[in-house]
Formats: C-alpha cells, structure tokens, sequence
C-alpha cells in the first residue's frame, strides 16, 4: 500500500525539513513493505492545490497522513478538506496536537482516523491491514459514524531501530538558503522538566512507556556520516532535542567519537541546553568537539513568571552564569522568551528586555506564548477567562496566542515587542556594518531580490540573517 505525508505549513516558512515527515517515511520504506512519499507545501504556498491535487492524482495512494501541531492544525484541516472534495480517500492525522487533544479533531468530518501516541508501528500495522483499524493499538476511528477509541500503543524504547530521516522529497537546496546549510538531527525523543506552559509534561502523561529515551551514540554517529557522504553543501546540524545536554555522559561520548571521526573539521553544529545543567566541562567539551551555539530557554527575566508560573525552577544567578561559561567559551548564545503568561504586568515584561540586552547573546527571539492544549499554563488561561479563539470555517475552534495578560493590553503588548523589535533592528545593524563595513548595506539589498527571485523566499529579517551568515562564515 502506499501512503503521503503531508504537514500542513501553507503559511509562512519553516526552518528545515520536518523531522516527524522524514522519520515516519524513513521507517515505512525500509522497515515495511508499503511505500511513503511526501508533499512538501513549504514553497508552494499559492499553488498548493495544485501541487496536492497533482501528486494524489499521480502518486494513487491509498491513505493520506497529516502532521498537526497546535499552530497549523485549522491548515491541516483546510488542506484534508480540500481533499476529501477532490478524492474518496481516508486521511489519518497524527502530530501533538492530536495526541493532547484528540477528542477536538477526530470530531472533525474530514478526518477518518488519528494516531494517539507514536506513529511508525501505527502505520505499519494499519498498511498492512489493509486500513482495516480493528484491534489496532493507538488510534481512534469512525465506524457508520461512530467514534471507536482503540485502546493505547506504547512507546518505542530503543530509538536504535528506527531507520534515519529520510528527507529526499524535501528541497534542500532551498532550505540550505533559508538556514545557512543547516539539516535537523535528533538524538533523543522526551523531557523529564515539567514546565507549565510545554506540551512535554502533557504528553509523558497521556502516552505509556518510557517516555525520555536517547539513541546510543554510535547510532548516531552513523546518521552524521551517512549525511556527509550524502548531501552536498551541509555544513551545520541542528540537534532538536529538548535537551541535548540532559546527561553528561552523553554529551562527552558523543562529543569524543564526532572528534575522533574527524567531523569536527567538516561540519559544525548547535543545540538546546538548560540553565541549570550548563557546566564549564561540558560547554567547553562541545566546543572543542565543532560545537558553536548553545541554544537555550529562559522565558521570562522576571523570578516569579519563570518559575512560579512557568515552573522552570532556574534563578537569575544560575542564568547569568549559564550565559558566561557558553560566552566565556568562545560559542555562540541563542535566547527564547516567551510573552503573554497570565499573570505579567509591562514591568515583569521589562524584565524580560533588560535581561536580554545584558545578555551578550547572538540571536534573541520574544514569542507569544500559545497555551496549548492538555498543558498546565492553560488550564490557568482558562481559570481566568483570558483564552481566546479563531473560528476557523465550520472547524473547531482556534486557540490563538496570548496577546494580553490580566495586566497587560494588547495594545501594551504590541508596544513593547515594537520596542524590543527597533533595539533587535538596532543591534544587527550594528554588528552587521561592525564586520563588514558599508558592505553590509549592500548585502542586504543585493540578497532580497535575489533570493526573492531564484527562490521565491520572502526573507522579511534579512539584516538578521545577514549577520548570522557573517559569524558562521568565521567559525
């Protein structure tokens, strides 16, 4: 049998190919007799009908899969809605979103199943039942109309056997531009923090079995080789594990075979640490080993969000010190906060800002917080009456980002991240004439039209992206 993936991105770019797409297709054609292809939509966002009307028509397949995360799930739901217009064909949704709040979607009439926990055994099992979904473990269906909730699949223990990524359907090329030849690896699959405000405390308590596991680093080690023999023009991995520096152990194997490989010397990589975990030994071994970013969560610069609302149990002491030793140690620091918690008034906003800009790091990003579906943080939104929804068509409703708090205004919201986007202006723009003078200016006009024209990208912070190709390009 034959199935397509697809993951709903018709708005905006992403930053590299998804991993969940790329995993569930590696796995299908190498560990089933079944094929998987998938639609990428990331650059077809006026055509994408016709792109997916085309390759359903040309590809035959017998089931369409659709990854769906709290932000795109109305998009998913437009695109299966499309199809079902189109074609007779059953569409399975899988993704986060769906595991934390499933009842929501399979209430919807375009979606004929969904994946409730992981989705290769799943989709292994349903191929090859001939979409028969009896018995099956870890999906709900609809039977004449009837929801029927098949009982729990538990989670892959040893990572070890499933096969890599396999990204051949995605532009690379086009990604490579976007990201600065960057391609996402992940060596593990959970988190044992229970922040309020993440989908990770929420799963590990819907699905069964382990739910922190890490892949042997040898397994690893073998997937970074593969891609240097494979993909021309890498020169980055992006390792998209929650916490990449959660065991030491770990992190020094891992470091110590990627050196004695010699890998250090032909690519270059990042990844997520935490505050509290951050120590001079394991920042300096993975500098040593071609690391040459830390990227890391801080959330809210005041104490009482950060930890009492957020439950991220870190001090601004622990924080500044994390931010030294990454600094002190020659990498590069990329910062997350997060806006909108429930209970933040402009000054705890304030907050935020100043410690950003005493920060020294490279990359700063302020996001609105989304509460999403099954997390603590939203049960405190609804507490006090401050969530807020889209209604999108005839599907269910759309939780949207907090843009206001019980103190805060959207309009004061909107002012202050004005001004933390002008000081973001302001600090690139310096760094970028810092490293190459007047010349910066004229990259920035000579790359829009260019990369608008051969690529199609709408590249709206080029300054930054400009001063980031800078810095790697002196690593």
């Amino acid at each position: 049998m034959k199935i397509l993936l697809i993951e709903p991105n018709i708005k905006g770019y992403t930053f590299a190919p998804t991993l969940s797409l790329s995993l569930l297709k590696g796995f299908i054609n190498e560990k089933t007799r079944h094929e998987a292809k998938i639609i990428e939509l990331v650059f077809h966002k006026k055509d994408w009908k016709k792109l997916v009307f085309e390759k359903i028509r040309e590809e035959k397949p017998d089931i369409i899969g659709i990854s769906v995360l709290s932000f795109n799930h109305s998009e998913a739901l437009k695109i299966a809605r499309f199809i079902k217009y189109s074609f007779n064909i059953k569409i399975i949704f899988g993704g986060v979103h769906v595991i934390l709040s499933p009842q929501e979607v399979i209430e919807n009439e375009e979606v004929d199943i969904i994946c409730t926990g992981e989705g290769e055994e799943v989709l292994k099992e349903l191929l090859d039942n001939n979409l028969n979904c009896k018995d099956i473990k870890g999906i709900w269906y609809k039977r004449d109309g009837e929801i029927i909730k098949n009982g729990k699949r538990r989670l892959i223990e040893n990572l070890d056997t499933l096969p890599f990524p396999d990204f051949e359907d995605f532009d690379l090329e086009k990604y490579f531009v976007i990201n600065n030849s960057h391609l996402p690896i992940m060596a593990s699959r959970g988190c044992p923090y229970v922040c309020s405000y993440c989908s990770n405390h929420a799963l590990s308590q819907k699905l069964d079995g382990k739910y922190v596991r890490f892949r042997s680093v040898n397994n690893v080690i073998e997937e970074i080789e593969l891609r240097i023999n494979q993909l021309k023009g890498l020169k980055y991995l992006y390792f998209h594990d929650d916490i990449f520096i959660l065991y030491e152990d770990f992190v020094i194997d891992f470091c110590k075979k990627f050196k004695d490989k010699g890998f250090h010397r032909i690519l270059k990589w990042n990844a997520n640490v935490r505050v509290n975990l951050v120590t001079d030994k394991i920042i300096k071994t993975m500098k040593n080993a071609g690391c040459y970013e830390a990227r890391m969560g801080v959330e809210s610069g005041n104490d009482y969000i950060r930890n009492k609302v957020y439950k991220r149990n870190m001090t601004k002491e622990q924080i500044f010190n994390a931010f030294q030793i990454i600094k002190d140690n020659g990498l590069h620091l990329r910062l997350y906060f997060l806006v909108g918690a429930p209970y933040e008034t402009v000054e705890m906003l304030d907050e935020s800002f100043d410690v950003a800009k005493k920060s020294n790091a490279d990359l700063i990003s302020f996001t609105y917080l989304l509460p999403l579906p099954g997390t603590e943080i939203k049960e405190v939104f609804e507490k006090e009456n401050l969530l807020e929804y889209t209604n999108s068509g005839n599907f269910n409703h759309v939780v949207n980002p907090a843009e206001k708090t019980k103190f805060v205004s959207g309009k004061q919201m909107r002012r202050f991240l004005l001004k933390v986007k002008i000081w973001q202006i302001q600090k690139y723009f310096r760094e970028g004439i810092g490293m190459n003078g007047l010349f910066f200016l004229r990259d920035i006009l000579l790359s829009l039209p260019y990369y608008k024209v051969k690529y199609d990208l709408g590249l709206k912070q080029i300054y930054r992206w400009t001063v980031q190709r800078y810095k790697l390009g002196k690593l």
